[in-house]
C-alpha cells in the first residue's frame, strides 16, 4: 500500500493539466517566460514523480482476491474535469489578478491534495490509456472503491477477480488486457 507522499503525488498529478494550460495562457497574455517555465517545470516534475510512484506501486503492491457485486464506469468524470476545471482557468484574464485571487487559486490547488480519503480518477492515467470504475464488493458492501484498469469496458462484474490495493479506496485491476 502506498504511503502519504505517494498519495499526495497521485492527487497532485490531477493539477498538471491546469499548470500547463495556465503556463500557456500566461505566456500568451504577458509574453514572458519566467512563470510559464516555473509552471512547466513543476508539471514535468510532478508527472515524473507520479509515473515513478505509480509504476513502483503497480509492481510492488500485494494482490488480493475480491468478489465484485457492482461495477460502474467513471471515465465520464474526467471529461467533466477537463471542461469544468481546466479550460476556465486557462483563459481567465490574468491582468486583473490580486492577492486574494492568488490565495483562492492556491487553496484550490491544495484541495487537490486534501482528498486523501477519497480515491479520484487521475487525468494523467486516463491520457495513457487507463480507465476508471467504481466498484462495490460483496464482502464489505462498500460502493466507493475506485478501480483502475487498462481494459476499456468492464461490463461483467465477474471479470474482476484480483486487484492490487494502492490506497484504502484505490485498486488496480491485475488483468491488464484492453
Amino acid at each position: 500500500m502506498a504511503n502519504g507522499l505517494q498519495r499526495a503525488i497521485y492527487n497532485l498529478a490531477n493539477a498538471v493539466p491546469l499548470a500547463v494550460m495556465t503556463a500557456l495562457a500566461w505566456y500568451l497574455e504577458f509574453k514572458t517566460w519566467r512563470i510559464p517555465i516555473i509552471l512547466l517545470t513543476a508539471a514535468v516534475a510532478v508527472t515524473v514523480l507520479f509515473a515513478f510512484c505509480f509504476y513502483y506501486g503497480k509492481n510492488n503492491c500485494s494482490v488480493k482476491s475480491i468478489n465484485v457485486s457492482k461495477i460502474i464506469s467513471k471515465d465520464s468524470w474526467l471529461v467533466a474535469y477537463v471542461i469544468a476545471y481546466v479550460l476556465p482557468f486557462a483563459y481567465m484574464v490574468m491582468s486583473d489578478y490580486n492577492i486574494v485571487s492568488l490565495i483562492v487559486v492556491a487553496l484550490m490547488l491544495v484541495l487537490v491534495i486534501i482528498p486523501a480519503i477519497m480515491a479520484l480518477p487521475n487525468i494523467l492515467l486516463f491520457f495513457v490509456g487507463y480507465h476508471f470504475y467504481e466498484i462495490e464488493t460483496e464482502s464489505t458492501g462498500v460502493g466507493d472503491y475506485m478501480l483502475i484498469s487498462k481494459r476499456r469496458r468492464i461490463r461483467n462484474k465477474a471479470d474482476v477477480k484480483t486487484v492490487m490495493r494502492v490506497f484504502e479506496k484505490l485498486l488496480i485491476d491485475t488483468k491488464g488486457e484492453k
